[in-house]
């Protein structure tokens, strides 16, 4: 058997994370071999929503910090909450021997299923490939940019340009640029339309809540949460936290278990923190 790098692990590590099953399904990648259900790796991913208790409340900032711990340090990332938009871009650059894409993720928070259009230009503006799926409600995906166009000739492993993304309902879009195993932040820019996060279930978005479409935990990676009240007065918020199957999604944050934090008061210029946290109490950020 095929001995497994740490540097491997990881990438097939990554892979999961942004949905692609196995390494072969990613060109760039080194190839390893397939990881056996009895492997100690288990990794969540899916979106957050927070929302505040009063409506009306103002000045309540959120940020994720997403990254993975290799060894006592830390590769991490800011992802800013996403506007809802039904017309959004990316820069895309791609290229194999640099182990350089683009993974982009999509929640859809509606109550009903997002039909979307993702259309693939070079560097000149040219539209080179098009593809459309329908994203279920209250679903997440996630995945490279090369591995959703892989089934098209006339898409490059090499390549600079822009991914637009359309739908026929608002969705929130965030992307992460990856090196090898080094990767960061691309907010979409915003080309059409906003709107607010819709009532997703009894007390869960509605007006003054926010988004942030990637979270994960697990197999060595983590999102912290992040959230400042700028206003001047307390306000309560809770986070909610769902899977790619649009399902609660249950891990634990600051030493409690479950897929909904309530009652989280941040007082007036104060922070609140949810992270996963080590035996000493500690984040990994």
């Amino acid at each position: 058997m095929k001995h497994v790098t740490n540097s491997e692990r990881r990438v097939l590590v990554l892979s999961w994370i942004l949905g692609l099953g196995l390494l072969s399904a990613w060109p760039m990648a080194p190839q390893a071999p397939q990881a056996k259900p009895t492997d100690p790796i288990t990794i969540q991913q899916g979106y957050v929503v927070i929302t505040p208790g009063q409506v009306g409340a103002t000045g309540l900032v959120a940020f994720e910090t997403f990254g993975e711990r290799r060894g006592l340090d830390t590769e991490q990332a800011g992802v800013l909450t996403s506007n809802l938009t039904t017309n959004c871009a990316l820069f895309v650059a791609a290229n194999g021997r640099l182990s350089r894409d683009l993974g982009v993720a999509i929640a859809n928070p509606q109550a009903t299923p997002a039909n979307i259009t993702l259309t693939l230009r070079d560097g000149t503006g040219k539209n080179i490939a098009t593809t459309t799926f329908a994203l279920a409600s209250h679903h997440q995906t996630a995945r490279f940019v090369t591995q959703l166009f892989a089934s098209v000739s006339a898409v490059p492993l090499d390549l600079v340009g822009t991914l637009l993304v359309d739908s026929d309902i608002p969705v929130a879009v965030v992307g992460l640029r990856f090196r090898g195993l080094n990767f960061s932040t691309e907010p979409a820019t915003i080309l059409g339309p906003t709107s607010g996060l819709p009532v997703m279930t009894f007390g869960v978005g509605g007006p003054g809540a926010v988004i942030l479409a990637h979270f994960a935990a697990g197999g060595g990676w983590a999102s912290e949460i992040v959230m400042a009240n700028l206003g001047s007065t307390p306000v309560s918020v809770r986070v909610d936290l769902f899977g790619t199957d649009g399902n609660p999604l249950s891990t634990t944050l600051n030493n409690q278990t479950g897929s909904s934090f309530k009652n989280i008061v941040i007082p007036a210029g104060g922070v609140a923190v949810l992270a996963p946290l080590d035996n000493r109490g500690d984040s990994g950020f």
